[in-house]
């Protein structure tokens, strides 16, 4: 058994929180389009081109998380080789979700009031820069350069995390005004990456000579 700090079950519980109302809809959309269960409303952009939904769902769903566990340090001290195979795989399901999720920014047709310009824009630049924080991160690996390492992945997580902040952003407003629409809803959708890479930086910033000395993988 993992004997977790109270510290680490905070993040763990946190992080898995965090991704419960977007891994639970994706996995009912998933069973909708395998079975046609009507569990979820039908939804004529993926209906007409389901595989890349399908593959962003397989691949969001073990990164956000299995992902949550890779940054804890009495995991990776304990189990260096679980922590090594998970992230291979879970570098490639981040580069799946972002590329998966790019595809579908750019070629569903979107009605204006569910992507704006502006959310169009956010989504393009959060999928590209994903990517890149994870191919840097795989990098800084191969050069044992473990903080730049960290500081790569934690970055990419958090921005492949933007459906569970979104969900805490949108609830308050959807209680108190309304579902939100159009250019409102792009700028809750963009506040809620600009809070996750606020809370990753300083993750970052703060923790970094602790995680060197705590997150020692050999």
């Amino acid at each position: 058994m993992i004997n977790l700090k109270k510290s680490e079950w905070i993040i763990l519980i946190g992080l898995l929180l965090l991704s419960f109302v977007p891994c639970v809809g994706g996995i009912f959309r998933l069973v909708d389009l395998v079975s046609d269960s009507g569990l979820v409303p039908e939804n004529p952009r993926i209906q007409s081109a389901p595989i890349p939904v399908i593959l962003h769902i397989l691949s969001a769903v073990p990164y956000c998380i299995l992902g949550a566990f890779q940054f804890l340090p009495s995991v990776m001290r304990m189990y260096p080789k679980w922590h090594r195979l998970a992230g291979r795989l879970l570098g490639i399901a981040g580069l799946i979700s972002a590329i998966s999720g790019l595809w579908m920014t750019h070629y569903y047709s979107f009605p204006d009031d569910l992507q704006g310009n502006l959310l169009y824009c956010v989504r393009i630049i959060v999928g590209f820069a994903m990517i890149a924080n994870i191919l840097l991160g795989i990098a800084a690996i191969f050069k044992k350069r473990i903080v730049q390492h960290r500081a790569w992945m934690i970055r990419a997580y958090a921005l492949g995390q933007g459906a569970g902040t979104q969900v805490l952003v949108t609830i308050p407003w959807l209680l108190t005004v309304g579902e939100p629409s159009g250019l409102t809803r792009d700028i809750l959708m963009t506040v809620a990456w600009v809070i996750n890479i606020i809370v990753a930086e300083g993750t970052i910033n703060n923790r970094s000579k602790y995680w060197l000395t705590a997150l020692r993988i050999r």
